[in-house]
């Protein structure tokens, strides 16, 4: 459901807290030493700066220029180990700037709209002060719903410098299969208050890069006279035919897959479960609410029937396809698991026959194996 979620949404990085398991390779998944915080950063996004060694309850890294930390304080640690735990995060976070802190602290304060205020909340609000930290939670739309009921633990925190460029901070209504809310929000470019906003995007591939013929393109053009304005404006067009003319275009982010047992029934059912979950929060404090609530009930049990089903199925499926399809989904699924070089197809019949020849030997007396 996190990489359909990703995928609708187009996230470029995603915050998480209490994974279940690691879904991406170490260059673009950065977890803490117990595994219960993590960032997955999504669409080849470099990752510019990361931890010298990873810690408990939370883990950080610099992308696009911004640092952002994940943050999980589990609800058993005391309040003097709540307080020694962010300590360890503001002297982490310390001249890291700007700063985004997201995720679960396990804290209740009216402030963010919770009923009550804890002793956590004081001492969370004290520690991030030291940071210049700014609160992004809008409103009092629960973040957590569960049996226990429903309260706001899930905080996102930016330096005061960064809050102004944060664009939206939305608990989100997808279907996440947690108790938790998916929380989404966008962060504007440093530079794009300061690009003409009527400007075509440019977008080259700097690897083929074409050195001979992008100098034969800049020393061709003549100077044109005019303002300085004029002036600056035929220079980019200069560099842009240059770049055309020595570069290929960048290649598109590719949108990503869906899970292999996804269906349009399963899709079906979860905007079903969606519907029922928004019925059933809007029907708090009403009578009708018993019923509300065993109707998302209802529809969260078949939602998750439906996708242990589809799972088993899928799967019987991709293993009796590999015998009949060696190099087809099954493999690519496999490969993409290892995270190593493809091998293609052999299409030569002189590599077929090395290769059988190398790999069954031929035993002197025995039946021979003859190919086409």
């Amino acid at each position: 459901m996190l990489c359909d979620t990703i995928s609708k949404l187009s996230i470029d990085v995603a915050i998480l807290c209490e994974q279940y398991k690691n879904l991406a390779p170490p260059n673009t998944w950065l977890a803490d030493a117990n595994g219960q915080a993590a960032i997955w950063v999504l669409g080849g996004i470099p990752v510019q700066q990361r931890p010298a060694r990873v810690h408990p309850y939370f883990s950080w890294a610099r992308i696009g220029g911004i640092f952002f930390f994940s943050v999980y304080a589990p609800p058993r640690l005391s309040e003097m180990e709540f307080s020694a735990f962010l300590a360890n995060i503001i002297e982490e976070a310390r001249g890291k700037r700007p700063l985004v802190i997201a995720g679960d602290f396990n804290a209740w304060s009216t402030e963010w709209g919770c009923r009550k205020t804890k002793p956590r909340a004081p001492i969370l609000l004290d520690s991030l002060a030291l940071l210049d930290a700014v609160l992004l939670n809008i409103g009092d739309v629960p973040t957590f719903n569960g049996k226990q009921g429903s309260s706001v633990v899930d905080l996102t925190f930016a330096c005061e410098t960064l809050a102004p460029r944060v664009l939206s901070w939305t608990v989100s209504g997808v279907y996440t299969h947690s108790d938790h809310q998916a929380i989404v929000f966008e962060i504007e470019d440093d530079e794009a208050s300061s690009r003409p906003s009527t400007r075509r995007s440019y977008r080259w591939n700097a690897r083929t890069l074409d050195v001979d013929r992008f100098s034969a393109v800049v020393s061709g053009a003549s100077d044109a006279p005019g303002t300085a304005e004029d002036m600056a404006s035929s220079l980019m067009d200069v560099i842009t035919s240059a770049c055309d003319a020595s570069m290929s275009g960048a290649v598109p982010r590719r949108r990503r897959e869906p899970v292999y047992w996804w269906t349009a029934e399963i899709a079906e059912l979860r905007r079903s479960c969606i519907r029922a979950r928004r019925l059933s929060q809007r029907s708090r404090g009403r009578q009708d609410e018993e019923a509300h609530s065993a109707n998302y009930a209802s529809a969260r049990r078949l939602l998750r029937v439906a996708i242990k089903s589809s799972k088993r199925r899928c799967w019987s499926q991709l293993c009796d396809k590999v015998d009949s399809d060696v190099w087809g989904r099954p493999y690519r699924i496999a490969m993409s698991r290892l995270r190593c070089p493809q091998t293609r197809q052999p299409s030569s019949p002189l590599l077929v026959r090395g290769a059988v020849a190398a790999l069954f030997p031929r035993v002197l007396g025995g039946p021979a194996l003859q190919l086409p």
